[in-house]
């Protein structure tokens, strides 16, 4: 599936977040969009799947534009793990789970004995199918993102949108859920805070700085010294490991 922004700006209140900013994702990448925080990372997701309305450019989704398509419909394609975990109640991890077939549920519609099978599937794929009935508020913060993807993937989506689905996470849980969706095939999109995490998992990478892109292209082509220096401010050293070819960004300095 593809995802396509051209010229897309979005305003908040009088001020402009986002500016002239085009991006495509294609069939199987995994494309991140890093930038200093405040640069319009997650401005850009949510104008993607739909909680921000861009003020001008256009967005499209598997060829059609995003205005041409129901709400419904972009939720049946587009599968979104945010930041946050926090339910406002307190659910099992199955009941949480199914909550990404409603996207497919006429209103009203009762679970069926396919999308318990589907729920349990997407479970199993992220590692979690011995804790359906554990209230998800007792998990710990790397179970719950597992959990989230699950619930994702239970919408049974073309493509995923992650808006920084590893902060908070210890490093362990941070690689694991990396892995995890790296290994579904579908494409993803993807705002990413640690950086050498985006140049070991991405297969393209957008640069963002004040709402606009500044860089794209492959992790080596993108992170190299001058680059990072104008965008993050920061002094590196890069090193590319001869076997996989994936290069290592190393810090000396501000």
């Amino acid at each position: 599936m593809n995802i396509k922004t051209k010229n897309l700006s979005v305003d908040i209140g009088r001020k402009n977040i986002i500016h002239d900013v085009s991006i495509d994702v294609e069939k199987h990448e995994f494309v991140g969009i890093v930038g200093p925080n405040g640069s319009g990372k997650s401005t850009l997701l949510k104008s993607v799947y739909r909680v921000l309305r861009p003020s001008a450019g256009m967005i499209e989704i598997d060829g059609k534009l995003q205005n041409e398509i129901s709400l419904k419909e972009s939720a049946k394609k587009l599968g979104v793990l945010t930041q946050s975990s926090d339910l406002s109640f307190d659910f099992t991890v199955e009941e949480v789970v199914m909550m990404g077939r409603t996207p497919h549920k006429k209103l009203m519609e009762p679970d069926s004995d396919e999308d318990y099978e589907i729920a349990r599937d997407s479970l199993k794929k992220v590692g979690m199918e011995d804790l359906t009935d554990r209230e998800f508020n007792t998990l710990s913060g790397g179970e719950r993102q597992r959990v989230l993807i699950a619930r994702a993937l239970t919408g049974q989506p073309k493509a995923l949108i992650l808006d920084e689905p590893t902060n908070h996470l210890d490093i362990h849980y941070q690689i694991s859920l990396l892995e995890i969706v790296s290994s579904l095939g579908i494409e993803v999109f993807s705002a990413m805070h640690d950086l050498n995490l985006a140049a070991t998992y991405c297969t393209k990478i957008y640069m963002m700085k004040k709402g606009q892109i500044v860089s794209c292209g492959t992790p080596k082509e993108v992170f190299v010294p001058e680059m990072l220096r104008d965008v993050f401010g920061v002094n590196a050293e890069i090193s590319e490991n001869r076997e996989n070819g994936r290069i290592n960004i190393i810090y000396t300095g501000i």
